[in-house]
């Protein structure tokens, strides 16, 4: 038993002395020169930056709070074996004490068996018996007083070390009730800050918006100045594939939202394209039950020119530019099938020249003569007065305001969807758009004198 106490005794001394339980080093120090020359933080990072280091500190006191309770408690621990070896010995020493008193009895018994034959020294032997078996009384007292005191101290040490948990106990709820106030009051203030961003986007938002309800005018054409609402539908660029279901599908809409309302097709600049989707605008603008306005700002060619010209309501800028020309085609294939396309050709070429023909005032033939008797490729141009003059679009604009414009323009402009290409360069370094091979039967027909369309093949 006293091998087991002083091991156990041993083993809680050596867990004391280890190293791992010491306390915490103290964090190393920030380098001063690395905090110079960090760029300057916002209130808010740095806010966020002191409740980590508060996190971090919380959690180091933390942990230095547990080794703090595991020390006392392995204080106690040693405490409590050295007070049960030390009972233990004493347990044993009073054991020993006893057998020796017993033993010390029998002699006497001894003694008094032969005090008839020699009374004297019997008297002697007892005399000593006795004075050693009250010196061995004594000294049982001493040792019990001892173990005692000694066993009284271990309690009172095992107080103390419990009053010094008790304490830092309280110290550690002090500590994080303080950390928790902290963290409160950060997280306070982040959410009035947070709620202040939010008011900052939305100010900045309602700031780049018009709130205003928007004017419908049933006549949006008022003395030079053409008012287009969001009833409005982009057409620039090249009419390819998508371009007919795009303007179409906008125009169904506005018309199942007012038949009453005013719809608006602005071409910034187009050079015209396939005759199929373009003429799918065409019949989608022929269907339109509401009004539908085409206004040109830059230049509207072929396909695009004939978009404006067959509308119920067109107009140009003054420096706006129309063009109509015959229909050109890059056929393929064997005679009989050139021929073919030739007669395609010019059967769209009726059905799409001979109205414009019509609103002008001559033959389908005079229309194509006039073409090449003003200029020699058939490419026959002209600004807005003279578009005007012969019938190519309604009226000259002075001034277009885009009342349906509600919310802040972008960095690009708005236009009609259709093919999306890269600029390209040919063998020879020219630059050049590949667009999109046409279905059967269609035709682009489209303003391009320097071949820089170019059919996919």
């Amino acid at each position: 038993m006293f091998k087991q106490i002083a091991a156990a005794g041993a083993l809680t001394t050596c867990l004391l002395a280890s190293p791992a339980i010491a306390q915490d080093a103290p964090p190393a120090p920030a380098d001063a020169a690395a905090e110079e020359a960090a760029p300057e933080k916002s209130e808010l990072q740095l806010m966020r930056e002191e409740l980590e280091r508060l996190n971090t500190e919380y959690s180091l006191m933390k942990q230095r709070q547990k080794m703090e309770l595991a020390e006392a408690e392995l204080q106690r621990t040693e405490m409590s074996a050295k007070a049960a070896m030390r009972e233990a010995q004493l347990r044993e020493e009073l054991a020993a004490s006893r057998m020796e008193t017993e033993r010390a009895k029998a002699e006497a018994d001894a003694i008094r068996a032969q005090a008839s034959l020699d009374s004297a020294r019997q008297s002697q032997e007892l005399a000593a018996m006795r004075a050693i078996i009250e010196r061995r009384s004594v000294e049982q007292q001493m040792a019990d007083s001892v173990a005692r005191e000694g066993l009284a101290q271990v309690r009172r040490e095992a107080v103390e070390t419990e009053e010094r948990a008790k304490l830092a106990r309280s110290q550690f709820s002090e500590m994080k009730a303080r950390y928790d106030t902290m963290a409160l009051e950060l997280r306070t203030e982040l959410a009035e800050l947070d709620r202040a961003l939010d008011i900052r986007k939305k100010k900045d938002q309602l700031a780049s918006s018009v709130t205003s309800d928007i004017e419908y005018r049933t006549e949006p054409f008022d003395n030079g100045t053409l008012y287009i609402s969001d009833r409005r539908i982009p057409l620039n660029g090249a009419i390819s594939s998508g371009t007919g279901s795009y303007v179409a599908d906008r125009i169904q809409f506005f018309n199942n939202q007012c038949e009453e309302k005013p719809i608006f097709i602005v071409i910034d600049s187009s050079p015209g394209g396939s005759v199929m989707e373009g003429y799918r605008v065409l019949k989608a603008m022929e269907a339109s039950r509401a009004p539908v306005h085409v206004v040109v700002k830059s230049f509207a060619a072929s396909m695009a020119a004939t978009i404006t010209t067959l509308a119920d309501h067109s107009y140009v800028y003054p420096n706006a530019i129309m063009l109509h020309h015959q229909m050109s085609s890059g056929m393929r294939g064997n005679m009989t099938q050139q021929q073919e396309s030739l007669e395609n050709s010019l059967e769209w070429q009726r059905r799409l020249a001979a109205p414009i023909a019509n609103k002008m005032g001559v033959s389908l033939d005079r229309f194509v003569e006039m073409m090449y008797e003003n200029d020699s490729g058939g490419d026959w141009e002209e600004f807005a007065q003279e578009a005007v003059e012969l019938n190519w679009a309604d009226h000259i604009v002075t001034e277009v305001r885009e009342t349906g414009l509600r919310n802040q323009p972008g960095t690009s402009g708005a236009s009609s969807p259709g093919f999306t290409a890269q600029m390209q360069k040919d063998e020879n370094g020219r630059t050049f758009i590949e667009l999109p091979p046409l279905q059967p039967f269609d035709h682009y027909f489209m303003y391009d004198p320097y071949n820089f369309y170019r059919v996919a093949r």
